[in-house]
């Protein structure tokens, strides 16, 4: 190991004391003599730099067998990512705001480089990667018309750099080949390893420099390619990198949450012996690849990195899978109107491998014929978004014909979630809501309602304030002007007040003539959900004390709609209104009035009492009646979850073990929707992240990460955006070799 810098060797005793702590290092930091066996808490021992030497690595699988087994601390998760599992194998790993912190800064750092600021927006294509800025964007899916729309319109809205899995983004650049497109800053590759022909056409059709970025969170790995020789620097200063029997092991210097020391995570590098000529200081490297992605070579096994892709005329883009020891599959994207020569590929290939049979795929997409939706009449889709699945719905791909089509395609494009903006909506879905707001009403009433309806569901993906006030006004009128007593189109119209500011939220509330029965529709469920998040958002500022207490506030209030969806009474909304702000909004006595539901009566007594903060005894007396109310199983589930709640809140002792069995007896009544046997673990976040603390600190390390798996912030557009990413825009090897 070489000399560690004073600063260097500081963080990594830092690390080295918390690691010493948890189960999984134990053993072999007693082998490796790095702490004292006869001491009741593992110390360091003094010559411990010495000692880190002999500690042998552990790899990906181990932790991932029983990852809990490193886990340090709960307190500090304020980061939860999962493994890249290009293997196939992967696990959830946590870290804590110093760590975050250090991330950003040293992603900052290395950015500035390349002249791109805060301001700048990084605009993620089809790939995994999340914003991480506040003016950066994401965009996923199938390389489609409306794909490459959304991009368009992203560019023409602002310069900005792209970033994506270079695979991703040559699948892009040969769709654009030979077009015309909007300014791009710069083209961040990442995720797979960078072959010079993909920088040739990423640089031809992009006309911006090709920035390379490595980076494995777990391990604290980053870097990123400097503009004046191209050599990829790594960021010394969060990890310790060693390479030990040709494979990297890295130590990651600022988790102290999920300490991983050194930690094989399966990647092949190859360390350059001197500085980089443009006088950064620090170690750069080269990337070769995955452990397990060697390819047999006429000249030896070689990693992926190590191999030479060559461009091919008339051949853009193009994947190599060695099936066999014969069979070799070529895919490629060619130019439009040029005869393929392929003999130069099937020379390479020969060089490569030897004699071996090429089957040559050529993708042969006509970008205009991919969006092929099916037909409907406008009653039956709005049947289908009033009564049924949306997933259904989506899955089907029915759009009404006429004028309902719009109406259609900009609820479409709200709840698809192909694109994660800090706007909160895509340009196309901006861009079909000027439209709505500037037409005349529809001729079909129920088209007309629809569209209104949709314009209320709009509000709740806005982040700005003024513009949701302008869009909710102007639905606001429409509907008076049709004179409509609909009971879900005016819950629709409710709803909204839940991310208004106090007084406009009371306004709304007063100045709303609600039937007096009726029941939600599926629109109603799906406009409930999404407008949670705005309410959780402020409650945070306006109900500080509960949204600390019944972190996170949001699977709260998703599991109250959960249990009271089908007995809603319109008090529950008026309820969650007083809990996003603090205090009560709906003042009207219609709305305070007894429900004749006896549980939901003295749940909302109960849930009233200690939301406005009166005293602990009358809070007290309104659970005890509402657990003297309940009869049905369901009932009794419910009070145990809330006498959950009010512990959190009061502080008063939990035993972990009595609870987690009350979870496991009781999670899958809350949501009767469940089959049998299935947990919906929303409503008891809270609780897990507070047996997460008290398992840890008896020992229970796997329970206690189990407690943290289970209590993932419900969150409806992540989740969606990362079902959809992994379904269609994975990592690919682009040479491969199956043999």
């Amino acid at each position: 190991m070489t000399k560690l810098s004073a600063q260097t060797a500081i963080k990594l005793k830092r690390v080295l004391q918390v690691a010493a702590a948890v189960p999984g290092n134990y053993h072999r930091f007693l082998q490796a003599g790095l702490i004292d066996f006869q001491s009741d808490f593992p110390q360091l021992v003094p010559h411990w730099q010495t000692a880190f030497a002999n500690l042998q690595p552990v790899d990906k699988q181990t932790v991932r067998q029983n990852p809990g087994l490193f886990l340090a601390n709960v307190e500090d998760v304020v980061y939860r990512g999962m493994t890249s599992g290009t293997s196939g194998q992967s696990f959830t790993y946590f870290a804590g705001n110093e760590w975050n912190e250090a991330r950003l800064l040293a992603r900052k750092r290395a950015l500035a480089w390349w002249g791109i600021d805060e301001q700048v927006p990084i605009i993620n294509l089809a790939s995994r990667l999340q914003p991480l800025r506040v003016n950066d964007i994401s965009l996923i899916g199938n390389i489609a018309p409306d794909f490459l729309q959304n991009l368009a319109k992203l560019l023409h809205n602002k310069s900005a750099v792209i970033r994506g899995y270079p695979s991703r983004l040559c699948e892009v650049a040969a769709a654009l080949f030979g077009d015309s497109i909007p300014a791009v800053l710069g083209v961040i590759c990442t995720g797979e390893v960078l072959f010079e022909f993909q920088e040739q056409l990423l640089r031809a059709v992009f006309q911006a420099p090709i920035i390379n970025e490595y980076g494995c969170q777990e391990t604290g790995i980053s870097g990123l390619s400097c503009p004046e020789c191209g050599r990829l620097h790594l960021d010394i200063d969060r990890c310790l990198y060693e390479i030990i029997d040709g494979e990297l092991v890295t130590t990651d210097l600022y988790n102290h949450t999920m300490p991983l020391v050194r930690y094989q995570c399966g990647d092949r590098i190859q360390l350059n012996p001197d500085v980089c000529p443009c006088g950064r200081s620090g170690l750069t490297a080269k990337i070769l690849g995955r452990s397990q992605e060697q390819i047999e070579t006429q000249q030896g096994l070689k990693y992926p990195g190590e191999i030479y892709l060559p461009e091919f005329d008339g051949i853009l883009n193009y994947q190599i899978v060695r099936q066999d020891r014969e069979q070799v599959d070529i895919w490629l994207q060619v130019e439009q109107h040029k005869v393929l020569e392929l003999q130069p590929l099937q020379l390479w290939l020969e060089n490569l491998w030897g004699e071996v049979r090429g089957r040559v795929i050529v993708d042969s997409s006509d970008l205009s014929k991919l969006e092929n939706p099916q037909n409907c009449s406008a009653l039956e889709w709005i049947e289908w978004v009033t009564q049924k699945s949306w997933n259904e719905w989506l899955e089907s791909g029915l759009l009404p014909l006429g004028e309902a089509r719009e109406v259609a395609l900009l609820l479409k494009s709200l709840i698809e979630q192909k694109m994660m903006v800090s706007s909160g909506i895509s340009p196309v879905a901006a861009a079909s809501i000027e439209r709505l707001l500037l037409r005349s009403t529809y001729r079909e009433l129920p088209v007309e309602l629809m569209a209104v309806r949709v314009l209320l569901f709009a509000c709740s993906f806005l982040t700005d304030s003024q513009k949701r006030q302008q869009i909710y006004r102007h639905a606001q009128k429409r509907l008076a002007e049709m004179n409509c007593r609909e009971y879900p189109a005016m819950v629709d119209l409710l709803i909204p007040s839940l991310g208004f500011e106090n007084s406009t939220a009371a306004s709304i509330w007063e100045n709303t003539n609600l039937p007096e029965t009726g029941k939600l529709d599926v629109f109603n469920i799906q406009h409930l959900l999404a407008a949670f998040n705005l309410a959780a958002s402020k409650a945070k500022k306006a109900n500080p004390t509960l949204a600390i207490a019944w972190k996170p506030i949001l699977a709260v209030l998703i599991g109250d709609l959960n249990f009271w969806a089908d007995r809603f009474q319109i008090q529950i909304l008026g309820y969650w209104c007083e809990l996003a702000s603090g205090k009560a909004i709906a003042l009207s006595s219609k709305y305070r009035s007894p429900t004749g539901d006896s549980f939901l009566d003295a749940w909302l007594t109960w849930r009233q009492a200690i939301t406005g903060y009166r005293d602990r005894e009358s809070a007290t007396i309104a659970l005890s009646q509402l657990q003297a109310t309940a009869t049905l199983l369901t009932e009794v589930a419910r009070v145990e979850l809330e006498q959950g709640y009010a512990k959190l809140l009061w502080e008063t002792d939990i035993n972990p073990i009595e609870w987690l069995n009350k979870i496991s007896n009781n999670a899958g009544l809350i949501d009767r929707s469940l089959p049998d046997g299935v947990l919906d673990p929303i409503p008891w976040i809270p609780l897990l992240l507070k047996l997460a603390k008290l398992l840890l600190a008896r020992g229970e390390g796997e329970l206690a990460y189990q407690c943290l798996i289970a209590s993932a912030p419900p969150d409806m557009r992540a989740s969606g955006f990362e079902r959809l990413a992994r379904e269609m825009n994975y990592k690919q090897s682009i040479i491969c070799d199956r043999t």
